[in-house]
């Protein structure tokens, strides 16, 4: 019999080792269920039939392990770098092809691509689906317009008005007849006044909502059971939105279905006439005669104004310590700057981010490749309005190709180095 030290170091610990290195590792992707989630977005395109926008929404598809890199699809490429596994083809994402939940240009096809695990949950997930998918097919519609975060709906002002905006939306949802109208009005002069007030975000605004309002839309309506589904859905996103995050980007996912559900009764075959410049409020007025001008200073109260000011006061006093706190470490004190410089590619969080006005926007989770390699941000990356560059923290330490600094690592490619910029401590990262 072995003394028992010996035992443990010839039996138990290799045991132990493999349970926690399986522990560890992450979960490969079931092909099982990714022939599952194939079958739904297909399934989920097949009910729509196209009947939206004359195209149909299925077609090639990525599921990608964002930890592992490990892809299956749902057909083969057009180079032959997947192989034939069953119904599936698999194999590993190279380096250079950015994990999003995004179209794709990789292997000679366009494909849309998800991350894995999806959702669990049965409608989110399928409006998930038809929302990506949509995406793949929106240049050939024209429907690509300006991504433009809208900074202003990170103020107050602009909060409270989206916020009245949703709640008059919510009510034309569910009245009927005049009730509906007066509540489609009220909309549209909430709507109208937050621009007033911050001149030239008409066109910012509008834009969003064509380039990711529009497929979430599309994504409601195609995976919904039937149309009293999905107007309920958008309702409880309008009355109920979590006050927590921030809209500059994410308010297009909440304001686009219902301006599509509205468009849909009250102006049938607006699908047909947009276009990348079309604004849907807009577009639903046209639908409403006659015109009738409304008072929103007056109509706000009916919709609860005072409560969105109180919620909205103490979201600003935090949101205030927040920005002071990225423009010590983000402007004002060293940083490193990284340009864009040809196929600048990236992903992040559309609900996180933080507006410090002409500085930029701040971006807590950030993950961009180019030229230069490849930055993962945990901690808070700076870009401007037109993502020319990207900002973080200075690095302890410049040597080497692989950097780190608070909240983020830099994995330089080859003949790519960070170098002293024109502030003391700060770099810029140059080729040579």
């Amino acid at each position: 019999m072995l003394p028992v030290h010996k035992w443990y170091l010839a039996v138990l610990l290799p045991v132990l080792m493999l349970v926690a290195a399986s522990a560890q590792a992450p979960a490969p992707i079931d092909p099982v269920k990714a022939q599952q989630a194939f079958a739904e977005a297909k399934q989920v395109s097949d009910k729509e039939g196209g009947r939206l926008w004359g195209m149909k929404l299925y077609g090639p598809m990525l599921l990608v392990d964002p930890q592992t890199r490990a892809v299956i699809a749902d057909e083969p490429d057009g180079q032959g770098l997947l192989h034939q596994e069953g119904s599936t083809y698999v194999g590993t994402l190279p380096d250079s092809v950015m994990i999003a939940d995004t179209p794709t240009e990789w292997a000679g096809k366009r494909w849309t691509m998800l991350r894995w695990p999806l959702p669990d949950d049965t409608f989110t997930r399928r409006v998930k689906f038809a929302h990506e998918l949509f995406h793949r097919i929106q240049p050939d519609l024209h429907l690509n317009a300006p991504d433009t975060p809208s900074l202003h709906l990170d103020t107050p002002e602009g909060r409270l008005w989206l916020q009245l905006e949703w709640r008059a939306l919510a009510a034309a949802l569910v009245e009927k007849g005049p009730a509906q109208v007066m509540a489609i009005r009220d909309a549209l002069a909430f709507r109208a006044h937050r621009r007033a007030l911050f001149p030239g975000s008409a066109k910012i605004e509008a834009g969003l909502e064509i380039a990711e309002g529009v497929p979430e839309y599309t994504g409601l309506v195609a995976a919904a059971p039937d149309s009293d589904a999905a107007r309920w859905r958008a309702v409880a996103k309008l009355a109920d939105p979590d006050q927590s995050m921030t809209y500059v980007r994410s308010f297009a996912y909440i304001s686009g279905p219902p301006y599509g559900l509205l468009l849909d009764q009250w102006l049938p075959g607006w699908r047909s006439k947009l276009t990348a410049q079309s604004d849907l409020g807009d577009l639903l007025a046209s639908a409403l005669h006659p015109n009738v001008a409304v008072s929103a200073e007056q109509r706000a109260a009916v919709y609860g104004a005072s409560g969105i000011r109180m919620a909205e006061a103490d979201r600003a006093a935090r949101a205030d310590a927040e920005r002071a706190r990225y423009r010590a470490l983000l402007v004002d004190g060293p940083t490193l700057t990284l340009p864009k410089v040809a196929k600048f590619a990236f992903s992040f969080n559309p609900s996180a981010l933080i507006s410090l006005g002409d500085a930029g926007t701040v971006y807590p989770t950030f993950h961009a490749t180019d030229a230069w390699g490849t930055l993962d941000v945990t901690g808070g990356a700076l870009v401007p309005t037109d993502f020319s560059r990207v900002t973080v923290a200075a690095p302890s330490n410049v040597a080497g190709p692989h950097l780190m600094g608070p909240g983020w690592t830099l994995d330089l490619a080859p003949g790519w180095r960070a170098v002293p910029g024109t502030k003391p401590g700060s770099y810029t990262v140059q080729k040579g």
